[in-house]
């Protein structure tokens, strides 16, 4: 196989890739049991014992919900990555969930929140 054969095969499988995530782009919000990932956040997993809180959402968010966060410090590594610094001495920092596109509404996720990050129960033998 030549190197020029090798080039037209890389490139129509580029572009069989960029056409299947074009037909099918990656979830960008997930709510398992793990936490929530929201993709556009880049801060990975935001696991359900991280979640200090959520605000009631208004007319004014609309699609969105805002939640305040412990500031562990897995947190405040991602968000100095992303250039934004949280207060020294500050236990929580606020972000806020885009939901517009996703198949869940800001009421259903702040039933989520409360369901798994409320009070854990130990196991009864």
């Amino acid at each position: 196989m030549s190197w020029m054969q090798a080039i037209w095969i890389g490139a129509a499988a580029g572009l069989l890739l960029v056409g299947w995530l074009i037909h099918r782009p990656p979830l960008r919000l997930h709510v398992t049991e793990r936490g929530i990932l929201d993709r556009r956040l880049r801060l990975g997993w935001i696991h359900w014992d991280e979640i200090e809180g959520a605000y009631e959402p208004s007319l004014r968010d609309r699609d969105s919900l805002r939640l305040r966060l412990r500031a562990t410090r897995r947190l405040r590594r991602k968000l100095r990555r992303r250039a934004t610094e949280v207060a020294p001495g500050s236990k929580s920092v606020d972000i806020s969930l885009d939901l517009s596109g996703a198949d869940i509404t800001p009421v259903e996720l702040l039933q989520r929140i409360l369901l798994y990050s409320g009070p854990r129960h130990p196991q009864q033998s």
